[in-house]
């Protein structure tokens, strides 16, 4: 409902209501003026109430997972590993019951089940993150709060131990040497980087020259995983490696998808004969080697971009070769 009132000053001021919205006003020299703002503001509120309605109390997950997607997911630093999850969950039968006939034995089912067929149980765990979030969305911000979250009426099970693998010796000088021999310096790089900086994958490919300075050997990242910027401190390996690859004034660095790097990192693993190593993998190399260099805690949380010192602590698992050498 819209309000044109007259104020001291003699201007014109239009105030819209809507009912669920605070009050917007603006204030004009013209009345015409003031009342095509309050119809245009009106149409405008309108349209965000149709796109963003409070949940039928008779939602079904996989529609709650659907708009989920679009508001949650979507601005996220990883949404297309959350995107792949959802989808996920879209073909799961419980995608068709409503939220509220969830309940946390068949959440403990589903893990279960998934646990039984030999996934991960931290690809497991993540699947339930995912569910558990969709609750308190939906209790918090669509206006369902008599849900109750079924994750928090499950026991909480030991999910098995973090996966430890570093490289082992021998495997970076074969990867390189795969890379020469099949000519393909954009993925030697890119291995380069992910060992010295402890970069993510999304990162990697996200990399842009005018965000890299190799004189003063920063790397500004604007969009990391975690929602918060991170300028990356270069080693003079990572230097030389984007050396070797350009440089250039501007435009990404690699110009490829993270699923490019999946893959190419697969078939040279593959081509090297070397088992049970992921792209990945690199980070936990790379934040066990800043520990092993003397960094602390905070330093190496700089470096890696890890909110807290608990997560921190999950990717780092350290060499005790090197440890005996410290002892003296």
């Amino acid at each position: 409902m819209a309000t044109i009132r007259i104020r001291k000053s003699g201007r014109f001021q239009a105030i819209v209501r809507i009912v669920g919205f605070p009050a917007d006003s603006h204030t004009f020299d013209k009345y015409g003026d003031a009342v095509m703002w309050a119809a245009f503001r009106e149409r405008e509120l309108g349209k965000l109430i149709e796109r963003f309605p409070p949940a039928s109390p008779d939602i079904t997950l996989g529609q709650a997972l659907e708009r989920y997607k679009h508001e949650v997911s979507a601005l996220k630093g990883g949404w297309l590993q959350e995107f792949k999850r959802i989808d996920c969950w879209l073909r799961h039968p419980l995608s068709k019951r409503r939220l509220k006939d969830i309940t946390g034995a068949d959440l403990s089912q589903h893990r279960s089940i998934r646990l039984a067929l030999g996934k991960k149980p931290n690809t497991v765990r993540l699947e339930l993150a995912l569910i558990s979030h969709v609750f308190e969305v939906a209790r918090t911000d669509w206006g369902l709060e008599f849900l109750t979250n079924p994750r928090k009426a499950m026991r909480r099970a030991k999910m098995g131990a973090t996966r430890d693998r570093r490289l082992r010796k021998g495997e970076f000088d074969a990867l390189m040497q795969w890379c020469d021999s099949k000519g393909n310096r954009r993925l030697k790089v890119a291995v380069i980087l992910a060992v010295e900086t402890s970069m993510r994958r999304g990162e990697l490919m996200s990399l842009r020259w005018e965000h890299t300075d190799l004189f003063e050997r920063l790397a500004h990242l604007p969009e990391t995983k975690n929602g918060s910027p991170r300028t990356v401190p270069l080693s003079t390996a990572a230097v030389a490696a984007l050396v070797s690859f350009g440089p250039h004034k501007t435009g990404s660095v690699f110009d490829r998808s993270e699923d490019w790097i999946t893959k190419a990192f697969i078939d040279a693993r593959n081509g090297c004969n070397i088992d049970n190593l992921r792209f990945h993998d690199l980070r936990h190399e790379a934040v066990s080697r800043l520990f092993e260099k003397g960094f602390n805690m905070m330093e190496a949380a700089t470096v890696s971009g890890h909110k807290t010192l608990q997560m921190l602590k999950r990717y780092t698992h350290l060499d005790p070769r090197k440890l005996v050498e410290r002892l003296g």
